[in-house]
C-alpha cells in the first residue's frame, strides 16, 4: 500500500509540475505576443501619424505658396534678392525649405509642375532625338518607341514596325489592350512593353518625364527640372554644356547662386530656351516628417494656384496626389 501511495504520489507531482510549466510557457508567449502586438500598433501608429503630419504640412505649404505669390508679383527666382528679406520665399525653384509644423521638422521642395515632354501623341518623344543625329542608337530607339506609343493611342489596326496591337497584346496576356484613344494618366504609357527603358520613372517612382496630360503643352520646361537629355536635343547644347547646365541649377538649389553667374556666355543663351518663371502649376515634395527615429512618411502633390482665398468651389483640387 504504501508502494502504491508514493507512486501515486510522485506521478501526481511529475502532473503538476508538467502543468505548471505548461501554464508558464503559456504566459511566457502571451507577454511575448502582447509585446510583438504592441510593437506593430506602434509602428503603425507612427506611421499613420506621420501621414497625417504629411496631409496638415501640405495644406499650410500650399497656403505659404499662394499668400507668397498674393505679396510678390516678381516669380522669376533669378531676379529675386533673398538677401533683402527676413523670412523664406517660396518660389517654384526646387530648393530645399523647413516648417515647423507643431514642433515637427518638414523638409520639402517646390517644383514647377510644368515639367516632362508635352505630350498628346507618339510624336513628343522625337524632343529625345532632336538635334542627336549623330546618335543612331537613342534615334533608333525613339522611333521604335514613338511606333509602340502610336499604335496604342490610334484608332487602327494597323501595326508598326516592331510595335503592338490587339493581336500582339492579347499573345502577351494583356487583355482589353491598346486603349486606341488618348491616355487619361501618364504612367498609363507604363503599360506598353519596354517603354520604360527610354522613360525610366524618376526616384519616387513617378513617370516625371511625361507631361501630365491636363497641363498645358505650350509651356516651356522650367531651367529648374529640365533633365540632361532635354538639355541635350531642345536646348542645343553639347555633353559639356548640359552638364554645366545641371551643375549650375544644383548651386542654385543649394545656396541659391544665380545660374547667369554659373554659366558662360555660350551656354547662358541656350539655357533661355526653357522657362525661368513659374507657370502657376507647383509640385511639392515632402520627403521627411520625423526626426525622432519614427517613420517619416513622404507625400508629393502638384496643383495649380488658385489665390490665397483658395478656389471658388471651396474644394481644393490637386493633379497629383501621392503619399509614400
Amino acid at each position: 500500500m504504501r508502494k502504491t501511495r508514493h507512486s501515486e504520489e510522485g506521478a501526481a507531482l511529475v502532473a503538476v509540475l508538467c502543468l505548471i510549466v505548461t501554464a508558464g510557457v503559456l504566459v511566457g508567449s502571451l507577454v511575448a505576443l502582447s509585446r510583438m502586438t504592441a510593437i506593430n500598433v506602434a509602428g503603425l501608429t507612427d506611421a499613420m501619424r506621420s501621414h497625417y503630419i504629411a496631409e496638415g504640412a501640405a495644406a499650410r505649404i500650399r497656403f505659404l505658396i499662394e499668400a507668397d505669390r498674393a505679396q510678390f508679383s516678381e516669380r522669376t527666382p533669378e531676379n529675386v534678392d533673398f538677401d533683402e528679406y527676413e523670412h523664406d520665399r517660396y518660389l517654384a525653384d526646387g530648393s530645399e525649405h523647413t516648417l515647423n509644423y507643431y514642433g515637427r521638422e518638414i523638409k520639402f521642395t517646390i517644383s514647377d509642375g510644368v515639367s516632362g515632354i508635352p505630350f498628346n501623341s507618339g510624336s513628343g518623344l522625337s524632343l529625345l532625338s532632336e538635334n542627336r543625329t549623330d546618335e543612331s542608337l537613342v534615334t533608333d530607339a525613339v522611333t521604335l518607341y514613338q511606333n509602340r506609343i502610336t499604335d496604342y493611342m490610334d484608332s487602327d489596326d494597323s501595326v508598326n514596325e516592331d510595335s503592338f496591337e490587339t493581336e500582339e497584346y492579347d499573345a502577351l496576356n494583356m487583355k482589353n489592350m491598346p486603349r486606341n484613344a488618348a491616355p487619361y494618366y501618364r504612367e498609363e504609357l507604363l503599360w506598353i512593353p519596354g517603354i520604360s527603358e527610354i522613360l525610366p520613372v524618376d526616384r519616387d517612382g513617378r513617370f516625371s518625364i511625361i507631361r501630365h496630360f491636363i497641363l498645358p503643352t505650350d509651356t516651356a520646361w522650367s531651367i529648374y527640372t529640365v533633365p540632361y537629355a532635354i538639355l541635350r536635343t531642345r536646348g542645343g547644347m553639347s555633353a559639356e554644356q548640359a552638364a554645366k547646365t545641371l551643375q549650375a541649377v544644383q548651386l542654385w538649389k543649394r545656396d541659391r547662386t544665380p545660374i547667369t553667374e554659373s554659366l558662360d556666355e555660350i551656354t547662358l543663351p541656350l539655357a533661355q530656351n526653357f522657362s525661368w518663371q513659374e507657370s502657376g502649376y507647383y509640385t511639392v515634395r515632402i520627403f521627411q516628417t520625423d526626426g525622432d527615429h519614427r517613420p517619416g512618411g513622404r507625400l508629393l502633390f502638384t496643383f495649380q494656384s488658385d489665390g490665397v482665398g483658395g478656389p471658388s468651389s471651396k474644394v481644393a483640387t490637386f493633379i497629383e496626389y501621392f503619399r509614400f
